[in-house]
């Protein structure tokens, strides 16, 4: 595949574009398998770690998840996903309608825990951890930035709805055992002679 020379975008947002624009026109169903990453870098002529890494940002954007020894599918919400990346409010069937900046912001948030579990898993390479660390840095202050351009009764609503949706949670107080259920502590006898 050739490419714009004027085009200033990474390869790897290339390949999630296009990706996403198969999605958004229904050629990419929820269910569907994507390419390999191998298909991805024969398909786009990009690298491996190209490939690898348009994956990830489409797993961090919520538009697909990975099976093990399977591959990468299309989340069945990836096209309400896309609707919310495209500024159009959404409702999700099974949750509460969300606004785009609410969606916006947790889609922000959510990129943030999976750069958060990245980070984790590469403290060892320093040179890695330490440019997750700035990924993180910007990404916690869009986080921030998000949060205050949204309105908190709004946010009260939306996580409510989700507690509604969940049922009752369970009660996490203990309670004291009967009187003839109190476990009776044994000491050990000590072995030595």
């Amino acid at each position: 595949m050739t490419y714009d020379p004027a085009d200033k975008r990474a390869l790897f947002q290339r390949v999630v574009d296009d990706l996403t624009d198969q999605i958004r026109d229904g050629r990419l169903r929820p269910g569907e398998r994507l390419p390999s990453a191998k298909e991805i870098s024969d398909r786009w002529d990009v690298s491996a770690m190209t490939s690898q890494r348009a994956l990830r940002e489409l797993q961090a954007l919520g538009l697909s998840y990975g099976m093990a020894g399977k591959g990468t599918f299309v989340h069945p919400d990836a096209p309400q996903t896309i609707k919310i990346l495209d500024g159009q409010p959404a409702a999700s069937p099974a949750g509460p309608t969300v606004s785009a900046g609410l969606a916006q912001y947790l889609l922000t948030r959510d990129a943030f825990a999976a750069k958060t579990v990245e980070w984790m898993e590469n403290l060892r390479d320093k040179t890695r951890a330490a440019e997750l660390q700035a990924e993180m840095n910007l990404l916690a202050a869009v986080l921030e930035g998000q949060r205050q351009g949204l309105d908190q009764d709004e946010i009260d609503r939306y996580q409510a709805e989700l507690a509604a949706a969940a049922g009752p949670a369970a009660s996490t107080a203990t309670q004291p055992p009967a009187d003839g259920d109190t476990p009776k502590l044994t000491r050990r006898r000590s072995h030595r002679k």
